[in-house]
Protein backbone atom coordinates (compact mmCIF):
# COMPACT_ATOMS: atom_id res chain seq x y z
CA UNK A 1 0.00 0.00 0.00
CA UNK A 2 1.33 3.37 -0.99
CA UNK A 3 1.01 6.12 1.63
CA UNK A 4 2.43 9.50 2.53
CA UNK A 5 5.23 9.43 5.13
CA UNK A 6 3.03 11.32 7.59
CA UNK A 7 0.97 8.18 8.07
CA UNK A 8 3.96 6.35 9.47
CA UNK A 9 4.81 9.10 11.95
CA UNK A 10 3.93 7.78 15.44
CA UNK A 11 3.20 11.34 16.55
CA UNK A 12 0.60 11.88 13.81
CA UNK A 13 -2.26 9.92 15.34
CA UNK A 14 -1.33 11.13 18.82
CA UNK A 15 -1.45 14.79 17.81
CA UNK A 16 -4.79 14.32 16.05
CA UNK A 17 -6.35 12.62 19.07
CA UNK A 18 -5.00 15.17 21.54
CA UNK A 19 -6.36 18.01 19.37
CA UNK A 20 -9.74 16.30 19.14
CA UNK A 21 -10.00 15.40 22.82
CA UNK A 22 -11.30 18.79 24.05
CA UNK A 23 -13.07 19.64 20.79
CA UNK A 24 -14.75 16.27 20.15
CA UNK A 25 -15.05 14.46 23.52
CA UNK A 26 -17.33 11.78 22.03
CA UNK A 27 -14.76 10.67 19.43
CA UNK A 28 -13.87 7.34 21.14
CA UNK A 29 -17.54 6.31 21.22
CA UNK A 30 -17.28 5.62 17.49
CA UNK A 31 -17.19 7.41 14.15
CA UNK A 32 -18.80 4.85 11.82
CA UNK A 33 -22.52 5.56 12.30
CA UNK A 34 -23.61 7.42 9.15
CA UNK A 35 -24.67 10.75 10.65
CA UNK A 36 -21.79 10.72 13.10
CA UNK A 37 -19.26 9.96 10.37
CA UNK A 38 -20.46 12.84 8.23
CA UNK A 39 -20.59 15.24 11.17
CA UNK A 40 -17.06 14.40 12.28
CA UNK A 41 -15.78 14.70 8.72
CA UNK A 42 -17.30 18.16 8.32
CA UNK A 43 -16.17 19.20 11.79
CA UNK A 44 -12.59 18.08 11.39
CA UNK A 45 -12.30 19.85 8.05
CA UNK A 46 -13.66 23.10 9.55
CA UNK A 47 -11.26 22.84 12.48
CA UNK A 48 -8.37 22.29 10.09
CA UNK A 49 -9.27 25.29 7.93
CA UNK A 50 -10.16 27.69 10.74
CA UNK A 51 -7.79 27.01 13.62
CA UNK A 52 -5.82 23.75 13.48
CA UNK A 53 -4.07 23.32 10.11
CA UNK A 54 -2.27 20.24 11.43
CA UNK A 55 -5.65 18.45 11.30
CA UNK A 56 -6.08 18.91 7.55
CA UNK A 57 -4.26 15.70 6.48
CA UNK A 58 -6.34 13.68 8.94
CA UNK A 59 -9.53 15.48 7.88
CA UNK A 60 -8.85 14.63 4.27
CA UNK A 61 -8.20 10.98 5.13
CA UNK A 62 -11.39 10.76 7.20
CA UNK A 63 -13.46 12.34 4.44
CA UNK A 64 -11.91 9.97 1.90
CA UNK A 65 -12.71 6.98 4.14
CA UNK A 66 -16.27 8.24 4.70
CA UNK A 67 -16.87 8.54 0.97
CA UNK A 68 -15.28 5.20 0.13
CA UNK A 69 -17.56 3.61 2.74
CA UNK A 70 -20.58 5.42 1.23
CA UNK A 71 -19.63 6.04 -2.41
CA UNK A 72 -23.17 6.88 -3.52
CA UNK A 73 -23.71 9.55 -0.86
CA UNK A 74 -23.66 13.17 -1.98
CA UNK A 75 -23.36 14.16 1.69
CA UNK A 76 -20.09 12.22 1.88
CA UNK A 77 -18.81 13.32 -1.51
CA UNK A 78 -19.36 17.09 -1.25
CA UNK A 79 -16.98 17.78 1.68
CA UNK A 80 -14.41 15.48 0.10
CA UNK A 81 -14.37 17.69 -2.98
CA UNK A 82 -13.94 20.69 -0.68
CA UNK A 83 -11.00 19.02 1.07
CA UNK A 84 -9.44 18.24 -2.30
CA UNK A 85 -9.33 21.93 -3.11
CA UNK A 86 -7.08 22.65 -0.11
CA UNK A 87 -5.05 19.43 -0.32
CA UNK A 88 -5.27 18.06 -3.87
CA UNK A 89 -5.62 14.34 -4.45
CA UNK A 90 -3.46 12.36 -6.84
CA UNK A 91 -4.99 11.64 -10.28
CA UNK A 92 -7.21 9.97 -11.35
CA UNK A 93 -9.26 10.52 -8.19
CA UNK A 94 -10.15 14.26 -8.65
CA UNK A 95 -11.66 13.77 -12.09
CA UNK A 96 -13.53 10.67 -10.95
CA UNK A 97 -15.01 12.55 -7.98
CA UNK A 98 -16.17 15.46 -10.12
CA UNK A 99 -17.87 13.19 -12.64
CA UNK A 100 -19.50 11.18 -9.87
CA UNK A 101 -20.80 14.35 -8.25
CA UNK A 102 -22.41 15.42 -11.53
CA UNK A 103 -24.06 11.99 -11.92
CA UNK A 104 -25.42 11.95 -8.36
CA UNK A 105 -26.67 15.54 -8.48
CA UNK A 106 -28.94 15.07 -11.51
CA UNK A 107 -32.35 16.75 -10.98
CA UNK A 108 -34.40 13.52 -11.20
CA UNK A 109 -37.51 12.73 -9.16
CA UNK A 110 -36.92 9.71 -6.91
CA UNK A 111 -40.03 10.19 -4.73
CA UNK A 112 -42.17 7.52 -6.49
CA UNK A 113 -39.38 4.97 -6.02
CA UNK A 114 -38.84 5.92 -2.38
CA UNK A 115 -42.58 5.72 -1.68
CA UNK A 116 -42.72 2.20 -3.14
CA UNK A 117 -39.69 1.06 -1.13
CA UNK A 118 -41.03 2.59 2.10
CA UNK A 119 -44.41 0.91 1.56
CA UNK A 120 -42.81 -2.50 1.06
CA UNK A 121 -43.98 -2.67 -2.56
CA UNK A 122 -40.94 -4.59 -3.79
CA UNK A 123 -42.34 -5.57 -7.19
CA UNK A 124 -43.39 -2.01 -7.96
CA UNK A 125 -40.05 -0.58 -6.81
CA UNK A 126 -38.07 -3.08 -8.86
CA UNK A 127 -40.19 -2.43 -11.96
CA UNK A 128 -39.55 1.30 -11.57
CA UNK A 129 -35.83 0.70 -11.06
CA UNK A 130 -35.39 -1.56 -14.07
CA UNK A 131 -37.09 1.03 -16.23
CA UNK A 132 -35.06 4.02 -15.01
CA UNK A 133 -31.62 2.52 -14.31
CA UNK A 134 -31.19 1.70 -18.00
CA UNK A 135 -31.78 5.30 -19.11
CA UNK A 136 -28.65 6.91 -20.60
CA UNK A 137 -26.66 8.66 -17.91
CA UNK A 138 -29.17 7.88 -15.13
CA UNK A 139 -27.79 4.59 -13.83
CA UNK A 140 -25.72 5.97 -10.97
CA UNK A 141 -28.51 8.24 -9.73
CA UNK A 142 -30.96 5.34 -9.45
CA UNK A 143 -28.38 3.05 -7.89
CA UNK A 144 -27.79 5.72 -5.25
CA UNK A 145 -31.52 5.91 -4.56
CA UNK A 146 -31.87 2.15 -4.10
CA UNK A 147 -28.54 0.45 -3.37
CA UNK A 148 -28.87 0.11 0.40
CA UNK A 149 -32.45 -1.12 -0.01
CA UNK A 150 -31.33 -3.66 -2.62
CA UNK A 151 -28.57 -5.01 -0.41
CA UNK A 152 -30.96 -5.47 2.52
CA UNK A 153 -33.67 -7.34 0.60
CA UNK A 154 -31.91 -10.65 1.18
CA UNK A 155 -31.97 -11.46 -2.55
CA UNK A 156 -28.47 -12.43 -3.66
CA UNK A 157 -29.37 -12.06 -7.33
CA UNK A 158 -30.85 -8.56 -7.34
CA UNK A 159 -27.91 -6.21 -6.60
CA UNK A 160 -25.59 -7.60 -9.31
CA UNK A 161 -28.48 -7.76 -11.78
CA UNK A 162 -29.22 -4.06 -11.26
CA UNK A 163 -25.51 -3.28 -11.55
CA UNK A 164 -25.36 -5.09 -14.87
CA UNK A 165 -28.42 -3.23 -16.13
CA UNK A 166 -27.35 0.25 -14.99
CA UNK A 167 -26.21 2.66 -17.70
CA UNK A 168 -22.94 4.13 -16.41
CA UNK A 169 -20.51 6.23 -18.42
CA UNK A 170 -17.12 4.57 -19.03
CA UNK A 171 -15.18 6.89 -16.72
CA UNK A 172 -17.38 5.84 -13.78
CA UNK A 173 -17.32 2.08 -14.36
CA UNK A 174 -14.94 1.56 -11.37
CA UNK A 175 -17.93 2.44 -9.18
CA UNK A 176 -19.64 -0.73 -10.35
CA UNK A 177 -16.64 -2.75 -9.19
CA UNK A 178 -16.78 -1.06 -5.78
CA UNK A 179 -20.49 -1.80 -5.36
CA UNK A 180 -20.05 -5.38 -6.55
CA UNK A 181 -17.31 -5.90 -3.96
CA UNK A 182 -19.71 -4.69 -1.26
CA UNK A 183 -22.40 -7.09 -2.46
CA UNK A 184 -19.89 -9.93 -2.51
CA UNK A 185 -18.79 -9.21 1.06
CA UNK A 186 -22.34 -9.72 2.30
CA UNK A 187 -23.52 -12.56 0.08
CA UNK A 188 -20.61 -14.66 -1.19
CA UNK A 189 -18.21 -16.96 0.66
CA UNK A 190 -15.13 -15.00 1.80
CA UNK A 191 -12.78 -16.60 -0.71
CA UNK A 192 -15.00 -15.56 -3.64
CA UNK A 193 -15.62 -12.11 -2.15
CA UNK A 194 -11.87 -11.56 -1.80
CA UNK A 195 -11.42 -11.73 -5.57
CA UNK A 196 -13.85 -8.82 -5.96
CA UNK A 197 -12.03 -6.80 -3.30
CA UNK A 198 -8.67 -7.45 -4.92
CA UNK A 199 -10.03 -6.15 -8.25
CA UNK A 200 -10.61 -2.66 -6.82
CA UNK A 201 -8.29 0.10 -7.98
CA UNK A 202 -6.19 1.39 -5.05
CA UNK A 203 -5.94 4.81 -6.71
CA UNK A 204 -9.68 5.23 -6.13
CA UNK A 205 -10.57 2.95 -3.23
CA UNK A 206 -7.62 2.71 -0.84
CA UNK A 207 -7.74 2.59 2.19
CA UNK A 208 -11.24 1.07 2.23
CA UNK A 209 -10.31 -1.54 -0.36
CA UNK A 210 -7.32 -2.44 1.83
CA UNK A 211 -9.71 -2.92 4.74
CA UNK A 212 -11.83 -5.35 2.71
CA UNK A 213 -8.71 -7.27 1.73
CA UNK A 214 -7.85 -7.55 5.43
CA UNK A 215 -11.33 -8.44 6.69
CA UNK A 216 -11.94 -11.31 4.30
CA UNK A 217 -8.82 -13.33 5.27
CA UNK A 218 -9.88 -12.87 8.90
CA UNK A 219 -13.23 -14.43 8.02
CA UNK A 220 -11.32 -17.34 6.47
CA UNK A 221 -9.28 -17.77 9.68
CA UNK A 222 -6.15 -16.55 7.89
CA UNK A 223 -5.29 -14.50 10.94
CA UNK A 224 -1.69 -13.54 10.19
CA UNK A 225 -2.51 -12.21 6.72
CA UNK A 226 -5.57 -10.33 7.96
CA UNK A 227 -3.59 -8.68 10.77
CA UNK A 228 -0.78 -7.72 8.40
CA UNK A 229 -3.15 -6.00 5.99
CA UNK A 230 -5.23 -4.38 8.73
CA UNK A 231 -2.07 -2.96 10.29
CA UNK A 232 -1.41 -1.17 7.01
CA UNK A 233 -4.87 0.39 7.10
CA UNK A 234 -4.38 1.47 10.72
CA UNK A 235 -1.05 3.11 9.96
CA UNK A 236 -2.90 5.32 7.52
CA UNK A 237 -5.81 6.03 9.91
CA UNK A 238 -4.17 5.72 13.36
CA UNK A 239 -6.79 7.93 15.03
CA UNK A 240 -9.77 5.78 13.94
CA UNK A 241 -11.33 4.30 17.12
CA UNK A 242 -12.94 1.19 15.61
CA UNK A 243 -9.82 0.27 13.62
CA UNK A 244 -7.65 0.80 16.70
CA UNK A 245 -9.88 -1.42 18.84
CA UNK A 246 -10.18 -4.15 16.22
CA UNK A 247 -6.46 -4.37 15.50
CA UNK A 248 -5.54 -4.15 19.18
CA UNK A 249 -7.84 -7.06 20.02
CA UNK A 250 -6.47 -9.14 17.15
CA UNK A 251 -2.91 -8.71 18.43
CA UNK A 252 -3.74 -9.99 21.91
CA UNK A 253 -2.14 -13.36 22.65
CA UNK A 254 -4.41 -16.40 22.21
CA UNK A 255 -6.27 -17.47 25.33
CA UNK A 256 -5.61 -21.08 26.38
CA UNK A 257 -8.58 -23.42 26.23
CA UNK A 258 -10.49 -23.58 29.49
CA UNK A 259 -11.85 -26.71 31.15
CA UNK A 260 -14.13 -24.72 33.50
CA UNK A 261 -17.36 -26.68 33.83
CA UNK A 262 -19.73 -23.69 34.22
CA UNK A 263 -21.79 -25.45 36.86
CA UNK A 264 -21.89 -22.04 38.60
CA UNK A 265 -23.72 -20.50 35.61
CA UNK A 266 -27.33 -20.62 34.50
CA UNK A 267 -28.89 -19.78 31.13
CA UNK A 268 -32.33 -18.18 31.35
CA UNK A 269 -34.87 -18.05 28.52
CA UNK A 270 -38.40 -16.69 28.76
CA UNK A 271 -41.02 -16.72 26.03
CA UNK A 272 -44.60 -15.79 25.24
CA UNK A 273 -46.46 -17.32 22.29
CA UNK A 274 -43.42 -18.00 20.11
CA UNK A 275 -43.37 -21.79 20.17
CA UNK A 276 -41.61 -22.33 16.84
CA UNK A 277 -38.96 -19.68 17.45
CA UNK A 278 -38.42 -20.91 21.00
CA UNK A 279 -37.84 -24.48 19.81
CA UNK A 280 -35.27 -23.22 17.31
CA UNK A 281 -33.51 -21.31 20.08
CA UNK A 282 -33.56 -24.22 22.53
CA UNK A 283 -32.12 -26.56 19.90
CA UNK A 284 -29.39 -24.03 19.12
CA UNK A 285 -28.72 -23.67 22.84
CA UNK A 286 -28.52 -27.44 23.35
CA UNK A 287 -26.03 -27.75 20.48
CA UNK A 288 -23.72 -25.15 22.04
CA UNK A 289 -20.96 -25.76 24.59
CA UNK A 290 -22.86 -25.39 27.86
CA UNK A 291 -20.42 -27.45 29.97
CA UNK A 292 -22.56 -28.03 33.10
CA UNK A 293 -24.56 -24.81 33.01
CA UNK A 294 -28.16 -25.01 34.18
CA UNK A 295 -30.81 -24.04 31.61
CA UNK A 296 -34.12 -22.60 32.79
CA UNK A 297 -36.99 -21.96 30.36
CA UNK A 298 -39.95 -19.87 31.48
CA UNK A 299 -43.30 -20.00 29.67
CA UNK A 300 -44.70 -16.54 30.31
CA UNK A 301 -48.40 -17.45 30.21
CA UNK A 302 -48.43 -18.60 26.57
CA UNK A 303 -51.62 -19.79 24.88
CA UNK A 304 -49.90 -21.55 21.94
CA UNK A 305 -47.79 -24.72 21.91
CA UNK A 306 -44.98 -23.23 24.04
CA UNK A 307 -45.55 -25.58 27.01
CA UNK A 308 -45.42 -28.64 24.77
CA UNK A 309 -42.32 -27.30 23.03
CA UNK A 310 -40.50 -26.84 26.33
CA UNK A 311 -41.43 -30.37 27.46
CA UNK A 312 -40.26 -31.83 24.15
CA UNK A 313 -36.92 -30.00 24.29
CA UNK A 314 -36.12 -31.15 27.83
CA UNK A 315 -34.48 -34.31 26.45
CA UNK A 316 -31.95 -32.21 24.51
CA UNK A 317 -30.16 -31.21 27.71
CA UNK A 318 -28.10 -33.13 30.24
CA UNK A 319 -30.10 -34.83 32.99
CA UNK A 320 -30.68 -32.50 35.91
CA UNK A 321 -29.47 -29.45 33.96
CA UNK A 322 -32.82 -28.27 32.59
CA UNK A 323 -35.67 -26.67 34.50
CA UNK A 324 -38.96 -25.40 33.11
CA UNK A 325 -41.28 -22.87 34.73
CA UNK A 326 -44.80 -22.03 33.61
CA UNK A 327 -46.63 -18.89 34.70
CA UNK A 328 -50.44 -18.73 34.41
CA UNK A 329 -50.39 -15.21 32.89
CA UNK A 330 -47.99 -13.02 30.95
CA UNK A 331 -46.28 -10.81 33.54
CA UNK A 332 -44.10 -8.91 31.05
CA UNK A 333 -40.38 -9.15 30.38
CA UNK A 334 -38.96 -7.40 33.49
CA UNK A 335 -41.11 -9.44 35.89
CA UNK A 336 -40.36 -12.69 34.01
CA UNK A 337 -36.64 -11.99 34.32
CA UNK A 338 -37.01 -11.23 38.00
CA UNK A 339 -38.99 -14.43 38.51
CA UNK A 340 -36.13 -16.38 36.99
CA UNK A 341 -33.55 -14.52 39.08
CA UNK A 342 -35.52 -15.31 42.24
CA UNK A 343 -35.42 -19.10 41.78
CA UNK A 344 -33.23 -20.81 44.43
CA UNK A 345 -31.34 -22.72 41.74
CA UNK A 346 -30.48 -19.44 40.01
CA UNK A 347 -29.65 -17.52 43.18
CA UNK A 348 -27.10 -20.22 43.99
CA UNK A 349 -25.21 -19.50 40.75
CA UNK A 350 -22.35 -17.04 40.23
CA UNK A 351 -23.55 -15.90 36.79
CA UNK A 352 -26.82 -15.82 34.86
CA UNK A 353 -27.12 -15.45 31.11
CA UNK A 354 -30.35 -14.15 29.58
CA UNK A 355 -31.31 -15.10 26.02
CA UNK A 356 -34.14 -13.91 23.83
CA UNK A 357 -36.38 -16.69 22.53
CA UNK A 358 -35.41 -16.10 18.89
CA UNK A 359 -31.62 -16.34 18.76
CA UNK A 360 -29.16 -18.67 17.03
CA UNK A 361 -25.96 -19.25 18.96
CA UNK A 362 -22.37 -20.09 18.01
CA UNK A 363 -21.01 -23.10 19.85
CA UNK A 364 -18.69 -21.18 22.19
CA UNK A 365 -20.99 -18.25 23.06
CA UNK A 366 -21.21 -18.94 26.80
CA UNK A 367 -17.50 -19.56 27.31
CA UNK A 368 -16.62 -16.37 25.44
CA UNK A 369 -19.07 -14.24 27.42
CA UNK A 370 -17.83 -15.77 30.67
CA UNK A 371 -14.22 -15.10 29.70
CA UNK A 372 -15.03 -11.47 28.81
CA UNK A 373 -16.72 -10.97 32.18
CA UNK A 374 -13.94 -12.58 34.20
CA UNK A 375 -11.03 -10.95 32.37
CA UNK A 376 -12.53 -7.46 32.52
CA UNK A 377 -13.94 -7.68 36.03
CA UNK A 378 -17.36 -6.66 34.69
CA UNK A 379 -20.77 -7.39 36.16
CA UNK A 380 -22.53 -7.34 32.77
CA UNK A 381 -21.18 -8.80 29.52
CA UNK A 382 -22.86 -8.56 26.12
CA UNK A 383 -22.03 -9.15 22.49
CA UNK A 384 -22.67 -8.14 18.90
CA UNK A 385 -26.20 -8.94 17.76
CA UNK A 386 -26.64 -9.49 14.03
CA UNK A 387 -29.54 -10.46 11.82
CA UNK A 388 -30.04 -14.17 11.31
CA UNK A 389 -30.02 -14.15 7.51
CA UNK A 390 -27.92 -12.48 4.82
CA UNK A 391 -27.00 -9.74 4.63
CA UNK A 392 -25.78 -9.56 8.21
CA UNK A 393 -26.93 -6.28 9.78
CA UNK A 394 -25.72 -5.23 13.22
CA UNK A 395 -28.82 -4.85 15.34
CA UNK A 396 -26.81 -3.99 18.47
CA UNK A 397 -23.20 -3.33 19.39
CA UNK A 398 -21.84 -1.29 22.32
CA UNK A 399 -23.99 1.53 23.68
CA UNK A 400 -22.65 4.73 25.23
CA UNK A 401 -23.93 7.99 26.73
CA UNK A 402 -23.83 11.25 24.82
CA UNK A 403 -23.63 14.56 26.71
CA UNK A 404 -27.08 16.10 27.30
CA UNK A 405 -28.20 18.60 24.67
CA UNK A 406 -26.54 16.93 21.67
CA UNK A 407 -29.76 15.59 20.12
CA UNK A 408 -33.30 16.89 19.57
CA UNK A 409 -35.52 16.40 22.61
CA UNK A 410 -38.02 13.54 22.66
CA UNK A 411 -40.57 15.67 24.48
CA UNK A 412 -41.33 19.35 23.99
CA UNK A 413 -41.60 20.06 27.70
CA UNK A 414 -38.07 19.03 28.66
CA UNK A 415 -34.59 18.36 27.34
CA UNK A 416 -33.48 14.74 27.40
CA UNK A 417 -30.95 13.74 30.05
CA UNK A 418 -30.32 10.21 28.80
CA UNK A 419 -29.01 10.20 25.23
CA UNK A 420 -27.79 6.79 24.13
CA UNK A 421 -25.36 6.61 21.25
CA UNK A 422 -26.06 3.60 19.07
CA UNK A 423 -22.81 3.46 17.14
CA UNK A 424 -23.92 0.84 14.62
CA UNK A 425 -27.54 1.91 13.93
CA UNK A 426 -28.43 -1.35 12.11
CA UNK A 427 -25.53 -0.96 9.70
CA UNK A 428 -24.46 -3.77 7.40
CA UNK A 429 -21.78 -5.74 9.20
CA UNK A 430 -18.32 -4.98 7.80
CA UNK A 431 -16.50 -6.33 10.86
CA UNK A 432 -15.72 -2.88 12.28
CA UNK A 433 -17.45 -3.65 15.60
CA UNK A 434 -15.56 -6.90 16.25
CA UNK A 435 -13.71 -5.84 19.40
CA UNK A 436 -13.95 -5.97 23.18
CA UNK A 437 -14.10 -2.80 25.25
CA UNK A 438 -15.97 -1.09 28.11
CA UNK A 439 -19.54 -0.07 27.39
CA UNK A 440 -22.29 1.78 29.16
CA UNK A 441 -24.85 -0.82 28.06
CA UNK A 442 -25.19 -3.91 25.88
CA UNK A 443 -28.10 -5.64 24.21
CA UNK A 444 -30.39 -7.67 26.43
CA UNK A 445 -30.86 -10.14 23.57
CA UNK A 446 -27.87 -12.13 24.87
CA UNK A 447 -26.11 -10.92 27.98
CA UNK A 448 -24.46 -12.33 31.07
CA UNK A 449 -24.99 -10.94 34.58
CA UNK A 450 -23.00 -11.57 37.72
CA UNK A 451 -25.33 -12.53 40.56
CA UNK A 452 -23.25 -10.36 42.90
CA UNK A 453 -24.01 -7.45 40.59
CA UNK A 454 -27.71 -8.33 40.77
CA UNK A 455 -27.53 -8.21 44.55
CA UNK A 456 -25.76 -4.83 44.47
CA UNK A 457 -27.58 -3.04 41.66
CA UNK A 458 -30.92 -4.81 41.89
CA UNK A 459 -33.02 -6.71 39.41
CA UNK A 460 -35.14 -5.39 36.52
CA UNK A 461 -37.57 -2.56 37.18
CA UNK A 462 -41.11 -3.79 36.49
CA UNK A 463 -42.21 -0.23 35.78
CA UNK A 464 -40.61 -0.72 32.35
CA UNK A 465 -43.09 -3.37 31.29
CA UNK A 466 -43.82 -4.77 28.82
CA UNK A 467 -40.12 -4.56 27.88
CA UNK A 468 -38.70 -1.33 26.48
CA UNK A 469 -35.62 0.18 28.20
CA UNK A 470 -35.57 -2.32 31.09
CA UNK A 471 -32.13 -3.63 30.04
CA UNK A 472 -30.75 -0.14 29.54
CA UNK A 473 -32.13 1.14 32.84
CA UNK A 474 -30.54 -1.72 34.76
CA UNK A 475 -27.20 -1.16 33.01
CA UNK A 476 -27.38 2.50 34.05
CA UNK A 477 -27.79 1.33 37.64
CA UNK A 478 -24.78 -0.94 37.26
CA UNK A 479 -22.69 2.06 36.19
CA UNK A 480 -24.13 4.33 38.88
CA UNK A 481 -23.17 1.71 41.47
CA UNK A 482 -19.55 1.76 40.30
CA UNK A 483 -19.65 -1.56 38.44
CA UNK A 484 -18.62 -2.36 34.88
CA UNK A 485 -20.25 -3.39 31.61
CA UNK A 486 -18.16 -5.02 28.90
CA UNK A 487 -18.95 -5.46 25.21
CA UNK A 488 -17.46 -8.55 23.54
CA UNK A 489 -18.03 -7.78 19.87
CA UNK A 490 -15.87 -10.63 18.65
CA UNK A 491 -18.83 -12.81 19.60
CA UNK A 492 -21.81 -12.48 17.24
CA UNK A 493 -25.22 -13.91 18.07
CA UNK A 494 -27.83 -14.09 15.33
CA UNK A 495 -31.26 -12.62 16.13
CA UNK A 496 -34.20 -13.83 14.05
CA UNK A 497 -36.47 -10.86 14.74
CA UNK A 498 -35.77 -7.19 15.35
CA UNK A 499 -35.87 -5.68 18.83
CA UNK A 500 -39.23 -4.90 20.40
CA UNK A 501 -38.35 -1.22 20.08
CA UNK A 502 -37.87 -1.52 16.32
CA UNK A 503 -41.11 -3.52 15.97
CA UNK A 504 -43.29 -0.88 17.66
CA UNK A 505 -45.58 0.00 14.74
CA UNK A 506 -49.05 0.31 16.25
CA UNK A 507 -50.26 3.37 18.12
CA UNK A 508 -50.43 1.32 21.33
CA UNK A 509 -46.89 0.03 20.80
CA UNK A 510 -45.54 3.49 20.15
CA UNK A 511 -47.37 4.69 23.25
CA UNK A 512 -45.64 2.02 25.36
CA UNK A 513 -42.26 3.15 24.02
CA UNK A 514 -42.87 6.82 24.77
CA UNK A 515 -44.34 5.99 28.16
CA UNK A 516 -41.28 4.01 29.17
CA UNK A 517 -39.01 6.68 27.71
CA UNK A 518 -40.47 9.35 30.00
CA UNK A 519 -40.21 6.94 32.95
CA UNK A 520 -36.52 6.51 32.16
CA UNK A 521 -36.00 10.27 31.97
CA UNK A 522 -37.84 10.82 35.23
CA UNK A 523 -35.98 8.19 37.22
CA UNK A 524 -32.55 9.88 37.21
CA UNK A 525 -31.40 13.45 37.67
CA UNK A 526 -29.33 15.30 35.09
CA UNK A 527 -26.29 15.66 37.30
CA UNK A 528 -25.92 11.95 38.12
CA UNK A 529 -26.37 10.96 34.48
CA UNK A 530 -23.94 13.65 33.35
CA UNK A 531 -21.37 12.45 35.90
CA UNK A 532 -21.81 8.85 34.74
CA UNK A 533 -21.40 9.86 31.10
CA UNK A 534 -18.33 11.98 31.82
CA UNK A 535 -16.66 9.12 33.71
CA UNK A 536 -17.51 6.64 31.01
CA UNK A 537 -16.17 8.80 28.18
CA UNK A 538 -12.96 9.34 30.13
CA UNK A 539 -12.68 5.56 30.47
CA UNK A 540 -13.07 5.20 26.70
CA UNK A 541 -10.41 7.86 26.02
CA UNK A 542 -8.01 6.11 28.41
CA UNK A 543 -8.71 2.75 26.78
CA UNK A 544 -8.30 4.10 23.23
CA UNK A 545 -5.02 5.89 23.95
CA UNK A 546 -3.62 2.87 25.80
CA UNK A 547 -4.46 0.60 22.88
CA UNK A 548 -2.88 3.04 20.43
CA UNK A 549 0.29 3.11 22.52
CA UNK A 550 0.38 -0.68 22.68
CA UNK A 551 -0.05 -0.90 18.90
CA UNK A 552 2.87 1.46 18.31
CA UNK A 553 5.02 -0.67 20.59
CA UNK A 554 3.85 -3.98 19.19
CA UNK A 555 3.66 -3.39 15.45
CA UNK A 556 6.81 -4.03 13.43
CA UNK A 557 8.31 -0.98 11.70
CA UNK A 558 7.19 -0.34 8.14
CA UNK A 559 8.91 1.75 5.52
CA UNK A 560 6.62 4.05 3.59
CA UNK A 561 6.81 4.31 -0.16
CA UNK A 562 6.10 7.36 -2.23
Amino acid sequence: MSASPIHCDPDFGESVLQTLRPAAPTWPLGIEEDRTALAFGHGMLRMGVERAPALLPAARELLLWNWQRRPLSLDALTPLLEAGRTQPFTPPLPRFLRKLHAALARPLDSEPLRAAMDAGEQALALKHLLLRVRQPGEGIFWLAASWDWLLRLGREDLPPSLLDAADVEPDLLPLKNRLRAEWALHYLPPKQALAHAQALSPELWSPFSDYLRAELPLRMDERAEGIRLLAGVWRRLPWHPQLTLKLSNLLEPPVPASDEDYSDTCVLVYSWNKAELLEQTLRSLAASDLRRALVVALDNGSSDATAETVRRCRSLFAPGRFLDVRLPVNVGAPAARNWLLSLPEVRACRRAAFLDDDVLLPADWLVRLGRAMDESGADVAGCRIISASAPACIQSADYHLLPPGQCPSTFQEREDNILIFDNCANALDLGLFSYRRPALSVSGCCHLLSMEGVRRAGDFDIRFSPTQFDDLERDLRVGLNGMKVVYEGRLAVRHVQHSSLAKAQTLAGIGHVFGNRIKLEGKYGREEIKALGDRHRETLWTDLLARRKALLQGLPPQTCEE
